[in-house]
């Protein structure tokens, strides 16, 4: 039991490291931000000059003696390659550099995520659409719009999107018909959100698109529900054997609260 609680977490009980170097400075851990089976994130801040910067490290423990760092390695390479090409876009996380061969830096964005439900000004949809947009021309799909807490509203009131991890680059033309169609996906979400916390700014075609279901996004429900009730029993059990623990230091999302596997 004792090793399956450490290899249910990306990088075992002991998480990140309290303290980092990164540009001849010395960083302290701040905040936890997540740590789950494929990766822990969390803030650090410099003592000299105040600055924060984000930590995020990719699967490096086995799995009940299965080797499984390859994967980590695997997702790290694909996230930054994805923000290499999008270094451009303010409005997305910028690389600093590699952490060892499943880790890697970026700064930290000051702002809050949807899912505080904040107050959001009349244009921040528009933004959003744009900065959306210019990640699409870049070839990437972000495949990952459905959740609040992967879009911020900034100091600066303006949209910033975070967490690439299942985002794709697909350069190729050939990749043409399927780039479109996730970008619509991308979009369904966007209008969504949209519906729910600014009503009053969405126009018709957008309240049509936000409710218009593609072939895509049903097949993934027909999947996704059994296997969310599923993944939630396992993790209400977990967390009932004290095999899984809820971290008190780590920030809460509705993703990452263990209260929402309890009910």
């Amino acid at each position: 039991m004792k090793r399956l609680r450490r290899d249910m977490y990306a990088c075992g009980e002991a998480g990140l490291p309290k303290q980092i170097f990164c540009q001849e400075r010395a960083w302290q851990l701040d905040t936890v931000f997540k740590h789950d089976f494929f990766a822990c994130t969390g803030r650090y801040q410099c003592e000299q000059t105040q600055e924060l910067i984000v930590l995020k490290i990719n699967r490096l423990r086995p799995f009940l003696y299965i080797p499984l760092a390859w994967i980590g390695r695997f997702l790290c390479e694909r996230e930054m390659n994805v923000l290499k090409q999008l270094r451009d876009i303010e409005q997305v996380p910028q690389l600093i550099k590699p952490y060892g061969r499943n880790g890697f830096i970026y700064r930290y964005i000051e702002g809050k995520s949807l899912d505080e439900k904040p107050e959001l000004p009349d244009d921040f949809f528009d933004q959003l659409e744009n900065v959306l947009t210019a990640i699409h021309q870049q070839n990437v799909c972000y495949m990952d719009m459905n959740k609040r807490g992967n879009i911020l509203i900034g100091t600066d009131n303006k949209p910033y999107i975070i967490d690439f991890q299942i985002s794709l680059f697909l350069p190729a033309k050939w990749c043409n018909g399927l780039k479109e169609k996730f970008r619509r996906e991308d979009l369904y979400h966007l209008f969504k959100h949209k519906r729910r916390l600014r009503p009053d700014l969405l126009t018709q075609d957008e309240r049509a698109s936000s409710k218009r279901t593609s072939r895509l996004i049903s097949a993934h429900r027909v999947i996704a529900k059994p296997f969310q009730k599923v993944r939630r029993s396992i993790l209400r059990l977990l967390y009932k054997k004290n095999i899984l623990k809820s971290n008190s230091e780590s920030d809460r999302s509705p993703e990452n609260d263990p209260s929402r596997f309890m009910k």
